[in-house]
Formats: C-alpha cells, sequence, structure tokens
C-alpha cells in the first residue's frame, strides 16, 4: 500500500496487530522514523487493525457460539480484544 506510512515496530507489543507493520512493502514505502507507540499510554494512534485476523477470530467466535444471528458487532468486538491482549489460540495463516 502506497500511501501508507508503514512502521518498523521496534519495541511495539501491538506490532504483529498492525498491518503498518505486517503489511507487504511494495517498491519504494515511506516508514515512521520511530514506532509512534506511546508508553505512557500504552497505544498508538496510527495503529491500523489487521482485520482480516479480526474476521477470522469473530467467525470462530460467531461458531463455537452456535451460529447465532445479530450478535456480530459483540463478536468482532471480542475478537479484536482477544487479538490485541494477544488471549487467542488460533493459527491465522491457515
Amino acid at each position: 500500500m502506497y500511501d501508507m506510512c508503514m512502521c518498523g515496530g521496534k519495541d511495539c507489543p501491538l506490532k504483529n496487530d498492525c498491518y503498518r507493520f505486517t503489511g507487504e512493502v511494495l517498491g519504494r514505502q515511506d516508514f515512521f522514523g520511530s514506532a509512534p507507540y506511546d508508553l505512557i499510554t500504552q497505544s498508538c494512534e496510527h495503529f491500523y487493525e489487521n482485520s482480516q485476523q479480526i474476521a477470522k477470530l469473530a467467525y470462530i467466535i460467531w461458531e463455537k457460539n452456535g451460529k447465532l444471528n445479530g450478535k456480530d458487532k459483540i463478536d468482532w468486538e471480542k475478537a479484536k480484544k482477544m487479538i490485541l491482549e494477544g488471549k487467542y489460540e488460533y493459527d491465522f495463516k491457515s
């Protein structure tokens, strides 16, 4: 993605869940001079979530909860929280 500033991820605990770190670099690309992660607030204003991972985990949650309709936002937020906290045990590469 050429129009997005990427991140080297140095010392950032969110890097594996952030597209700015995990995204494919295609040719010439701009990077942040240093990781924008703020140690005081423990957040990054430039965090760009890996929505594909969240979608896969939300689907797994939906299946495990009996495939109930109308709970997609709840499943999405639960998956997002689990990924950000590192509390998941699924192989997203398959």
